[in-house]
């Protein structure tokens, strides 16, 4: 069984370049028996002209001149030509010829006055081609090989002394095999310099091949050990064809695969975390509490601490369970009309407490008074709290947070919502990831430890369900601008 890429591909090229051979021998053939009998044709044509000819003035001369002059000629034209010539009257008798060879004697039949004759009508008859090529109606089929004949008609009148006509058939016959020999040279030829262009193409195909296979085995190689979870290794990457941008392409894949494995473990671990700490404080308390330890007018207040860590634990599971259901298509969006101004104020109104907690100022820079748009008001909200509760994780005490509302001149059906933070930046080299499920930026830029990255990709989630765009702007050392487009409805504008 065939297996290799390259044995694939050389039996491909072996039997493209067999068909081509094949059918350009095939047309090459007709072509050149086609080239080949018309040149003899053409000279056999010339000869029965000067025959013709010739015997036009051996019958208008005297008959007192010998008639062997005249055979003369025609047996030098005919060994010139290579070829039997042959004057026959209407009855097919044969008056004159340049040779009669052994091998047809026997096929003649023989006229009253003694003369060989054309045993078959059709020899002699007019034919409506201009020749034929075969055993010429059964005249040549003992010889073996195929013969060209012309058949030409003739008719000579005024013959001196009583204006007499003469008519016949001048024969002319030529071995096909003579006529074949330059088709046979040319054949050889096209034969030995097909076989050469083959072993060039299959080296060519050879060398070809090494090099689209090189990089893919490599590739099979390099795959197996990141399916084994080492994602050290790469594709050398060699040139700008297709080849280099599929290997540039798995590099890529396998330091994208390698990220999603560390946001993976980053996240178990966070979640182990998060999990282990509420249910740690919700065993101990309840135990307390069980035990007798914690006294009956403090088990009030320990009992609303497990509260909300049931609460912190329940928010976890929810978000896990929003961003599995909106990967997998699942949620419906209740698309209405609403004042995206009015919600930002509710969700800010929402989250006063923590803006309190850290004396932050807040500034909202609205466009106009009242922007409509066409969105689903619910998911919308949770796209500004989570981007929200990430300005303030990552904005210092006495920070500023602005959100603003606006649109574009070039895009008037398109409303923008910034959220800009004065923190401390996002690194450049984190910002292709920061929407990324699970991931999160170095731990030690907040103080906030209870994230486990899933509140920006829930709101690129949103976004993208919208199809619309949410992208993210920072420098470190001067703060991030988070930024979303929703469509805009038509009854924005003042109310």
């Amino acid at each position: 069984m065939i297996r290799t890429m390259f044995s694939k591909v050389l039996i491909l090229v072996i039997a493209v370049l067999i068909i081509s051979f094949t059918l350009t021998g095939i047309i090459m053939n007709a072509s050149l028996n086609r080239m080949v009998a018309e040149q003899k044709v053409q000279q056999l044509k010339v000869v029965s002209e000067k025959v013709i000819n010739a015997l036009d003035t051996l019958l208008k001369s005297d008959y007192s001149r010998d008639p062997f002059l005249f055979i003369s000629f025609i047996q030098t034209l005919a060994n010139n030509a290579d070829s039997l010539i042959w004057i026959v009257r209407d009855d097919g008798t044969i008056i004159f010829y340049s040779e009669i060879p052994d091998y047809l004697k026997g096929k003649l039949e023989v006229s009253e006055e003694g003369w060989p004759k054309l045993p078959d009508s059709r020899q002699y008859d007019k034919q409506p081609v201009e020749y034929e090529i075969g055993d010429y109606f059964g005249l040549f089929a003992d010889t073996g090989v195929d013969w060209v004949t012309i058949n030409q008609h003739f008719s000579i009148e005024n013959i001196p002394p009583y204006n007499m006509k003469v008519s016949g058939v001048l024969l002319i016959h030529s071995k096909v095999p003579s006529m074949y020999q330059l088709k046979t040279s040319i054949i050889i030829v096209f034969v030995v310099s097909g076989f050469v262009g083959c072993v060039i193409a299959l080296l060519f195909v050879a060398v070809l091949t090494k090099r689209i296979t090189k990089p893919l085995n490599q590739m099979k190689k390099v795959a197996r050990r990141v399916a084994s979870g080492e994602f050290s290794e790469r594709v050398n990457v060699r040139g700008k064809d297709e080849i280099a941008e599929l290997s540039a392409s798995f590099n890529n894949m396998i330091v994208a695969l390698e990220n999603l494995e560390s946001m993976r473990r980053d996240f178990i671990g966070n979640v182990s975390h998060e999990l282990r700490t509420p249910l740690t404080t919700i065993k101990g308390f309840t135990e307390g509490i069980l035990d007798g330890v914690i006294p009956p007018e403090k088990q009030g207040s320990y009992l609303a601490i497990v509260l909300d860590e049931t609460r912190r634990m329940q928010k976890l599971v929810n978000d896990l369970l929003s961003l599995a259901k909106m990967q997998a298509g699942e949620v419906t969006l209740n698309m209405t009309d609403f004042d995206i101004n009015e919600l930002i104020r509710r969700s800010v109104i929402s989250l006063q407490h923590i803006f309190i907690e850290k004396n932050l100022e807040f500034q909202a820079d609205f466009e106009s008074e009242r922007m409509f748009v066409n969105a689903d008001s619910d998911a919308i909200q949770r796209v500004i709290i989570n981007l929200l509760h990430n300005a303030v994780k990552f904005t210092p005490e006495n920070g500023e947070i602005r959100v603003r509302t606006y649109t574009e001149r070039t895009e008037r059906d398109k409303v923008y919502i910034s959220v800009e933070d004065n923190g401390k930046g996002i690194p450049k080299a984190e910002l292709p990831y920061i929407f990324e499920r699970f991931y999160k930026t170095d731990k030690s830029r907040s103080a906030d430890r209870s994230g486990v990255g899933l509140g920006l990709a829930i709101a690129r989630n949103i976004i993208v369900a919208h199809n619309e765009i949410i992208k993210v702007e920072s420098e470190e050392g001067h703060g991030s601008v988070f930024t979303f487009s929703l469509r805009s409805s038509s009854m924005s504008g003042p109310y």
